[in-house]
């Protein structure tokens, strides 16, 4: 749990950004707030500030680490060594802890700021057993003291050696390092040796921090192939050190003492006859080597297991082979065999991946590095593709080879472990990912510049680990010698690392022992469920770790985006809630218990929002998250209160001692209900058994919204009972109490509501789209909305105006905000350039609903954008098309102006407004001509547009005239009724009085229009067709009624088919039967059967028809019989429903089904009547003869002559107008 912070005075270090201001105090973990806490929580996985950075223990607490105040202190421990002080402890789990040891030199800190990571490298190592670090540029070593188990507070002091001087000014080579490596001798002390790439050896023996003369080094040179150079040093215990170059050489170099003085000596180390790794070109003088292809890539060695003579045994990597030779302590070797390693992996891999990686496939194996463990074993790490195709973007797949060299001359693969994280290239010069297994193992890390794999030797074990940095880069890592001590497998292993900013870091991890337990439980685990528990793991360390300063380490959840973040999520925090996390401090303090929960409870939205992972989680865990985050903020907020009342300094302490009396009761109460028995102070017991409850989430439940809005409404009636009072006078229920905190708890109660109800809905929306969720979300909406009038507007009455205006700006109540800055222009105009088109709809409306037309049209065109938003989403038609003139969009007022018109019943008012819109929409067409991205669809809508409108003027129009004409023809009579009378007295259908319902239904058309009312185009129709007059007011009356049934969008489709016949029977049977039954073809001369005919309404008719252009032929009846009625029963339902009652067309009436049977029998007289006329009138013969005669007439007018009758007049319809 928790230990306390080193002492200053300590051997413990920190990074160099600590040292730089290490005067400060260490941070504390802060005291949740009463006034924001619940605020900054509520936000959705908001930003919040960065936590403690007193983190918990690596090991359980026990009582000898206590101190006296409960904190625990150096509990940490790096293995079995020594404790690790908490302050720097960076990142802690079941199996793996990272610590901070100490600072880089100076001189080094400066270095690496002057150089670049790629192009001008520098590495760094640590050899533990020597007690030295060293950090080496391309001329210079820093050297400085290291002790494995030390964290040093400041930077060490170091001395620096000159590096051997370069001379192969190759491109390749003048950007590689010196090799360097420290030397020990029999007498315990310590040189250096260090190689220059074109094979300058320089040594320096016995080398101590006070070295004064660094000049004083033994120098030889490797005599090396033209354009060779050395890459790499290996250390192989008594024999001696090697050194592997570029062209595939291997060298020994010999440290002895000969006459009193240190000799240094070199010498190539060759291979069987014609073997591939003995430079025969440097032996016959030729100037090139062999293929670059073969370079080393690695060197190891170890002791060859169970061998009398103490041989090591010494391998060489290259890019495809494996070689091993046998060292022997005399200083001879043998080359014991050459492994085509790379085809024998590269097999193991196809047969592994067959189901991604097709027979032939190249996955293009890389041999990286090489490693001697426990056993005579090797370890063998690759890189290669797991997928045939492979793109710029394919991520490296990393595979550990096990390797059982020690039998015979082969070396066969024991065993394969494919590592599941990608492995990242370094691109420094003649670097890559280096596979690290201190003291042989069990533990196996793979080092990267951004981040550590860690694996383990132990086939049986599938752990694995990421130590991934933030922006830190990896240099080097340090080293202990094991190979010749025989050492037993140990249950951790350690590996220390060495980073460009942060300086040295530790990282420890349990393999065997207590923890081997989890091995077995993970194999009984499906995949997802161990993704899941380490997603967990992993963000567990983000809350307790994520926040301290000047960690390196990143903790960024991405890495294991396989689990579920759901679960794991909920998991951690139920761990804080129920104080069952290992890394909570278990300290006696509640007030800090309290506050670091908290602390930590809400890191983990934070961690989560940081990893950019919020919309992975479901909106159930949210709102739990959040309400756990509440929860502490409530309990500290509460517990630090109740503290601050009992330690304040007042002259009556009655208050104190009541409050003190009534919370005691209180909990003890609660305490028993719940079965809880404490002898300890009854308010701390039950603060820790409030913060460990894990009860059931009731955020964005509305039973806690009504229970609020309850509180209110009684605080409000209380805070009306004494209106007249003044604030602080005011006295309700005792002394203690003032009408200002009374007021000041009414505002509170409306924040929380309002919140809850914000919660409520935003808790509705993240559900999953359904109706029965669409519903809710809409009555929460409306609840909110209603909530915010009922909350708000007593504030303002109370004179609380100030809180009402903030919670109206915090939860959006622009309704409120509008009526609080109605005639303050300033305010006004500042509201609406914060909130937009939200406060402006609410401002504009507010004119609306208090019939304010002129201010809001006055402030629209001050806001003439958000005016428009606001008028293009609302049906307010008759001020919209005044804006839209304002604005000049003459379309858009045509078409408002077209859908007022539409509404509107007056004919007059009827007709002006369509008038108005034609004058509208021909004022707009210059503008859209102008528009040249106006496609041929928009040109189509406003055709469409524009005929419907000259349609309806032209219904208007009629009923105007009509109505006019009839006015002046029964003169001024009585009433309507009787004028309706009159007028259907003068009509000509032969048959109308005998159509009682028909009649009944004309002449209630026709005290409609009298009263200047819209009828429909059918009843216009029927008046208009039954009435038998060739023209009204000079217009001819079948253009119209052809015009009507064509084009008339209030006739449904399915009945126009039954308009016509109905325009066609009744011009057929127009007329009396002196006129047009009774007289017979054969009785007249041809003369005066055309001059009969042609006074005929169906020869004004078809002469209509005739003269017309477009769909004659869909308004042209071939034969008189097609014009008998044919409309179905239902049909006429639906025609006459309005004359009948609309509101009992579904319902069996009696009453209602016999006057539909009667209007369908007086459509049956119509019939009978067309039938006499075709069987006693020779109806046939004549409509052909007034075809034939229409058309003579027709040619007749062509060639210049005078035709027999007028043509009528034609009106220039709004469709004429060509749009572009």
């Amino acid at each position: 749990m928790f230990a306390a912070k080193a002492p200053k005075g300590g051997i413990a270090a920190k990074p160099k950004e600590v040292r730089e201001q290490s005067d400060r105090t260490d941070n504390k973990l802060e005291h949740a707030s009463s006034s924001s806490s619940l605020n900054r929580v509520r936000k959705t996985f908001s930003s919040f500030p960065a936590g403690s950075d007193s983190e918990a223990a690596w090991t359980p607490i026990r009582e000898d680490t206590l101190s006296d105040d409960g904190a625990s202190r150096h509990i940490s421990k790096l293995g079995d060594i020594s404790p690790i002080d908490e302050d720097y402890v960076y990142s802690k789990n079941d199996r793996t802890l990272v610590a901070y040891f100490g600072p880089l030199p100076r001189e080094v800190d400066d270095a690496l700021s002057k150089t670049d990571f790629y192009t001008q490298p520098m590495v760094a190592k640590i050899d533990f057993d020597a007690g030295f670090g060293i950090a080496v540029s391309q001329t210079t070593c820093y050297i400085w003291g290291v002790q494995k188990d030390i964290t040093y507070r400041s930077p060490p002091m170091c001395i620096t050696l000159p590096m051997p001087p370069n001379s192969n000014t190759s491109v390749e080579a003048s950007v590689l390092l010196p090799v360097v490596t420290i030397t020990k001798s029999d007498d315990l002390c310590s040189g250096v040796l260090a190689c220059s790439p074109d094979g300058t050896c320089w040594y320096w023996n016995n080398i101590d921090l006070s070295l004064s003369n660094v000049n004083q080094h033994i120098d030889t040179k490797i005599n090396l192939a033209q354009n060779d150079c050395v890459t790499h040093v290996e250390c192989a215990g008594p024999m001696g050190y090697y050194f592997g170059t570029r062209y595939a050489n291997v060298y020994q170099v010999s440290i002895r003492k000969q006459f009193g003085s240190i000799v240094l000596s070199s010498t190539q180390l060759y291979g069987k006859s014609a073997g591939a790794i003995a430079s025969l070109y440097s032996m016959i003088g030729l100037s090139q080597g062999p293929d670059t292809s073969q370079k080393v890539r690695s060197l190891t060695s170890g002791p060859k297991i169970q061998d009398q003579h103490g041989r090591w045994d010494l391998y060489a990597l290259t890019q495809t082979n494996l070689y091993k030779w046998h060292l022997y302590r005399s200083g001879e070797y043998t080359l014991e065999s050459e492994v085509p390693l790379k085809e024998k992996v590269t097999e193991r891999i196809l047969r592994d991946y067959s189901g991604t990686l097709p027979l032939g496939s190249d996955p293009e194996v890389r041999l990286l590095d090489i490693e001697y463990i426990k056993n005579g074993k090797l370890l063998l790490l690759v890189t290669f593709f797991d997928t045939a195709e492979q793109y710029v973007t394919t991520p490296l797949s990393c595979a550990i080879f096990t390797l059982s060299p020690q039998f015979g001359p082969n070396i066969d693969i024991e065993s394969v472990k494919y590592i599941q994280r990608t492995i990242e290239e370094d691109l420094r010069p003649q670097a890559s990912p280096r596979l690290v297994v201190p003291k042989g193992g069990p533990g196996v890390f793979i080092v990267m510049p951004k981040a550590v794999i860690i694996s383990s030797t132990l086939n049986k074990d599938d752990f694995e680990d990421l130590v991934p940095l933030k922006s830190d880069k990896i240099i080097g890592f340090g080293t202990e010698e094991w190979k010749q001590r025989g050492l037993e497998m140990e249950d951790s292993s350690e590996l220390p690392i060495i980073c460009r900013a942060s300086g040295r870091l530790g990282i420890n991890i349990q393999v065997n022992g207590d923890s081997s337990s989890l091995s077995s439980v993970d194999d009984l685990r499906t995949t997802q469920e161990q993704l899941t528990a380490q997603l967990q793991a992993k963000l567990e360390q983000a809350v307790f770790f994520g926040g301290k300063k000047n960690n390196p380490i990143s903790f960024d959840l991405a890495h294991y985006d396989g689990g579920d973040l759901n679960e794991a999520s909920l998991n951690v925090s139920r761990e804080i809630l129920n104080s069952h996390a290992t890394l909570l401090n278990p300290g006696k303090d509640l007030t800090a218990r309290l506050s670091e929960r908290y602390q930590r409870i809400k890191t983990i939205i934070e961690s989560i929002q940081a990893a950019e992972m919020a919309s992975r989680l479901s909106i159930d865990t949210r709102f739990q998250l959040c309400w756990g985050a509440e929860k502490l903020a409530a309990a500290n907020a509460m517990w630090n209160q109740y503290q601050l009342k009992l330690t304040v300094k007042d002259k009556q302490k009655t208050p104190r001692t009541n409050l003190r009396q009534v919370v005691d009761a209180a909990t003890a109460q609660t305490l028993q209900k719940l079965g809880a028995h404490t002898t300890e102070d009854p308010i701390s017991f039950f603060m820790k058994y409030h913060s460990n409850m894990n009860c059931r989430n009731t955020i964005a439940t509305k039973d806690i919204i009504e229970s609020l809005t309850a509180q209110y409404m009684v605080t409000l009636s209380i805070c009306r009972k004494n209106p007249g009072q003044e604030a602080g006078t005011m006295d309700i229920d005792g002394p203690s109490y003032l009408s200002g905190e009374l007021h000041d708890q009414l505002c509170d109660l409306a924040d929380v509501t309002l919140q809850a109800h914000s919660e409520h809905l935003q808790y509705l929306e993240g559900l999953p789209l359904s109706s029965v969720n669409n519903i809710a979300i809409a009555a929460a909406v409306n609840d909110y909305d209603n909530a915010k009038l009922d909350l708000l507007t007593p504030l303002v009455e109370l004179k609380k105006t100030l809180p009402a205006i903030q919670l109206a700006q915090r939860y959006k109540d622009f309704t409120t905000l509008v009526k609080l800055s109605i005639g303050q222009a300033k305010q006004i105009a500042n509201y609406i350039s914060k909130y937009q088109q939200e406060f402006a709809n609410a401002l504009f409306q507010w004119y609306y609903d208090n019939d304010q037309i002129s201010n809001l049209l006055e402030i629209g065109e001050k806001n003439s954008d958000l005016f428009t938003v606001y008028l293009d989403n609302r049906d307010y038609g008759e001020i919209s098309w005044i804006h839209d003139i304002k604005i000049r969009r003459f379309v858009e007022a045509s078409q408002r102006v077209q859908d007022g018109a539409i509404l509107e019943m007056d004919v007059n008012r009827r007709r002006t407004m369509f008038s108005l819109s034609k004058l509208f929409f021909l004022a707009g067409v210059s503008q859209h001509e102008q528009q040249q991205e106006q496609g041929v669809a928009t040109a189509e809508n406003m055709m469409r547009y524009a005929s419907r409108n000259n349609e309806e003027l032209e219904m208007a129009t009629v009923q105007v005239l009509v109505a006019e004409e009839w006015e002046h023809q029964v003169g001024a009579l009585a009433s309507v009724e009787d004028k309706a009378h009159a007028v259907v007295d003068t009509f000509g259908s032969p048959v109308l009085t005998e159509q009682t319902t028909l009649r009944k239904a004309i002449i209630k058309a026709v005290q409609s229009l009298l009263n200047r009312q819209a009828i429909s185009s059918e009843d216009l129709l029927d008046v208009l067709m039954v009435q038998q007059k060739f023209e009204v007011e000079n217009f001819d009356v079948v253009d119209v009624a052809l015009n009507i049934c064509l084009h008339s969008a209030d006739i449904p489709q399915n009945r126009r088919p039954y308009v016509l016949q109905d325009i066609w029977r009744r011009i057929f049977i127009a007329g009396s039967d002196q006129d047009s039954v009774n007289w017979r073809l054969n009785e007249f001369t041809d003369l005066e059967v055309r001059e009969k005919l042609m006074n005929t309404w169906m020869a004004r008719a078809y002469s209509v028809i005739y003269r017309a252009e477009g769909l004659k032929d869909d308004l042209l009846l071939d034969r008189p019989q097609d014009a008998k009625c044919t409309m179905p029963a239902e049909s006429f339902k639906e025609r006459f429903s309005g004359t009948f009652g609309r509101d009992q067309i579904n319902r069996v009436d009696e009453n209602l089904e016999r006057n539909y049977k009667a209007m369908i029998r007086d459509y049956e007289l119509e019939n009978e009547e067309l039938e006499r006329r075709i069987r006693d009138g020779q109806l046939v013969e004549k409509w052909k003869l007034v075809q034939q005669i229409v058309k003579e007439e027709a040619t007749s007018v062509a060639a210049g002559g005078v035709p027999s009758f007028g043509l009528g007049s034609q009106d220039v319809e709004m469709q004429d107008v060509e749009i572009l």
